[in-house]
């Protein structure tokens, strides 16, 4: 009974030590809504968050040209690169404990109905340099890259989205809608996630001694992996609708018994991607000439993380052409504001990020653009 009672303690301490959240994709209007998006989830990211989520949908809709671009929100600290200094441990000093971070994505998604299918390739590294008296390197680099489908059955008639060509607009009819959705993805994964010793010699010795002669051995030594997957989700949304007025409940089981990757190169093993199970409510109203739409999430429920992290709160409110768009999540604020002209639709904003251990330990800002071009929408 003791043993076992260490074994859980030693999985939870290795679980609460674990830095950001890690997901496969996020989409852009989400991030800016606090990332509180399970029980919407009707852009082109769906499959992301719940599946569930396309029994909505009773258009045919494209998304094909729809990259994006994350990074590190160095305005927010512009105080560290004010008179930067020129010494080693001037500019170690003014780099320590700042989260550097790029990504770049794509998801071309087709959905017909209740069928979804999604094409992705995100890129994501994150650097940061800790421990002033030891100075350590984290480094965690991802690309993830492969497909996912998903299928939503109803019951009951109500709660639908189509779409209105006349304001260009998603108009929600009346009624009750209880759907269940699954999807089938599969993934190949490469990266680096590893601490290096900025002191150290281990990596400098293998290059010196002649063991890495090339670019595959150096990123061997870094820990470099590869390697390829299948995962499911599974998801069930609730939705009532009554006049200008739509409630929304939802639940999503992410990844089911965590996706874990066969290895196809490298030495290191290739890091899984744990389950999540995620909740979400969401009430929407929508008055023709405006709308607005509020929402909040409890997720992962399963990861072993301070409560506060799991607390998510959207907000948004479009007007013709334009979106605002605000958030609070893991107790940092987001917001942005996206802009449709068709053929282009832009998404912009700033959001916060929880990379420490702890509720509101250590934020990484970050700043995010996407752009979709030629995308469409009609009713079926």
């Amino acid at each position: 009974m003791i043993k076992c009672f260490f074994i859980f303690v030693l999985a939870f301490s290795l679980q609460l030590f674990a830095a950001e959240v890690s997901y496969i994709s996020r989409s852009p209007r989400a991030l800016l809504m606090g990332d509180a998006y399970t029980a919407i989830a009707d852009d082109e990211y769906t499959l992301f968050y719940n599946p569930a989520a396309l029994g909505k949908n009773k258009s045919v809709s494209f998304t094909l040209l729809s990259p994006s671009l994350g990074l590190t929100d160095a305005l927010s600290e512009m105080d560290r690169f004010t008179n930067f200094p020129s010494t080693a441990e001037g500019i170690a000093g003014r780099i320590m404990d700042f989260p550097i971070y790029l990504q770049a994505g794509i998801v071309p998604t087709l959905k017909m109905g209740p069928f979804g299918f999604t094409l992705f390739a995100d890129s994501k590294t994150s650097l940061m340099l800790r421990n002033t008296t030891h100075p350590m390197l984290d480094i965690n680099y991802r690309y993830d890259r492969g497909f996912v489908f998903g299928f939503a059955h109803n019951i009951g008639e109500g709660a639908f989205s189509s779409f209105e060509k006349k304001t260009a607009k998603q108009t929600t009819s009346a009624g009750n809608r209880l759907s269940i959705g699954a999807s089938l993805k599969h993934m190949n994964r490469q990266g680096i996630q590893n601490q290096f010793d900025l002191f150290g010699t281990g990596l400098l010795s293998r290059i010196n001694s002649g063991s890495t002669n090339s670019a595959s051995d150096i990123k061997n030594s870094l820990g470099y992996s590869a390697g390829k997957a299948w995962g499911f989700d599974l998801g069930a949304e609730y939705a009532v609708s009554s006049g200008h007025s739509t409630f929304t409940s939802a639940i999503s089981i992410m990844d089911i018994g965590s996706t874990r990757f066969k290895k196809t190169s490298g030495i290191s093993s290739v890091p899984k991607q744990d389950m999540m199970v995620n909740s979400g409510i969401a009430y929407k109203q929508d008055f023709g000439i405006f709308d607005y739409t509020l929402s909040a999430d409890l997720r992962p429920l399963t990861a072993a993380i301070d409560f506060g992290r799991k607390a998510h709160f959207g907000a948004e409110f479009s007007v013709p052409f334009v979106t605002f768009l605000a958030g609070w999540s893991e107790g940092y604020v987001s917001y942005g504001a996206t802009v449709k002209l068709w053929p282009i639709k832009i998404t912009a904003g700033f959001y916060g990020v929880e990379v420490g251990s702890k509720y509101k330990e250590q934020v990484a800002n970050r700043a995010l653009l996407y752009l979709s071009l030629f995308d469409f929408s009609v009713d079926l």
